[in-house]
């Protein structure tokens, strides 16, 4: 009898093991994949680094994954269909809305100031000196290409391309070289490059912060299609983003790490003045601003004369942050 009760337990336990971790496999393939492509290694991108490193997105349903786009623009990954959500800053989508192509739509912006500064080699003195001299610049086009060209038509009166030259590095630490040792006179630089310039001597110019520059310059992007048919998806990978800032502006150690992880090189010195900047720079709560949208297409009037007549308001989906704002999804990570 014994033997016979036995025998009846042992199919029952191993079937009840093979449940439970039949269980655990199931939650775990639960976890939607979502892989986010980012464009820079700066402080303001710390909070991806976050939610992805410490899977800040599981308790959303989400796997989440972060690709560098490299030398590809992110936004070309959106249109592919390679990733569904971008972090970058907002000058591709921007322009594409200014060509006609309305198809991508800003979401959440992490930081609306640029960080950025325009360096010298110590013996010039004012942008001024810096006419028919040689600047070193990103990507043709992109970001910091068409904040130089703002910068010095609209506050120094100078012409890009006939009072100095433009010369595209492509990455910024190329800028940086570029300017150490010599091969260009001047370089627009971001964090945590500009910190590494002030570092070993080179003359600051001008902090386009200090300028009063408004740019959409860290931007949650995506497919605008993807925002109307699949909301929870896009609603979910922010609610993660906003808890990656707030770990990031409020346990330092943990930020610290992630800024050590991702943005190789920096000394101990560079990554603290890296991540004070950058923790003023973000905001706790994401919202697109279409007053900084408005001031990104009065930069590309200078080269896309279309810009003048673009709806800034059309670039932006303020739903998502608003709904989790309204929720006190913010007001509860701060207990405030």
């Amino acid at each position: 009898m014994r033997d016979l009760n036995l025998k009846r337990w042992i199919p029952l336990c191993v079937a009840l093991t093979l449940a439970v971790a039949g269980g655990t496999s199931f939650g775990a393939a639960r976890l939607e994949p979502l892989t986010i492509g980012y464009s820079n290694f700066t402080g303001t991108y710390a909070p991806l680094w976050i939610a992805v490193d410490d899977h800040l997105g599981a308790k959303y349903g989400l796997d989440l994954k972060a690709i560098y786009a490299g030398r590809i623009r992110p936004q070309q990954l959106l249109a592919t269909g390679e990733v569904p959500v971008v972090l970058a800053t907002a000058t591709g989508t921007i322009t594409s809305h200014i060509l006609g192509v309305k198809d991508q739509v800003v979401v959440a912006t992490i930081s609306n100031k640029v960080a950025t500064s325009l360096f010298s080699k110590p013996d010039i003195k004012s942008i001024e000196e810096l006419k028919g001299k040689v600047i070193a610049t990103g990507r043709p086009g992109a970001f910091q290409d068409a904040l130089v060209r703002y910068v010095l038509r609209s506050k120094f009166n100078l012409i890009p391309d006939k009072d100095v030259r433009l010369l595209p590095s492509g990455e910024p630490s190329l800028s940086f070289q570029a300017l150490e040792r010599g091969v260009v006179e001047g370089a627009v630089m971001s964090a945590p490059y500009m910190f590494m310039a002030r570092k070993i001597g080179m003359r600051e110019l001008a902090n386009f912060d200090k300028l009063g520059v408004e740019f959409p310059y860290t931007s949650v992007v995506v497919q605008r299609q993807t925002a109307v048919k699949n909301p929870d998806l896009i609603e979910r990978f922010v609610k993660s983003i906003v808890e990656g800032i707030h770990i990031f502006k409020t346990n330092k150690p943990r930020a610290m790490a992630a800024l050590k992880r991702y943005m190789k090189g920096g000394d101990d010195e560079i990554l603290e003045e890296t991540y004070q900047a950058s923790r003023e720079m973000i905001d706790e709560a994401p919202h697109p601003n279409v007053r900084a949208m408005r001031s990104a297409l009065e930069m590309l009037s200078l080269q896309y004369p279309n810009a003048k007549q673009t709806d800034a308001s059309a670039i932006v989906d303020p739903a998502f942050m608003k709904k989790i704002e309204d929720s006190g999804f913010v007001r509860a990570l701060y207990k405030k």
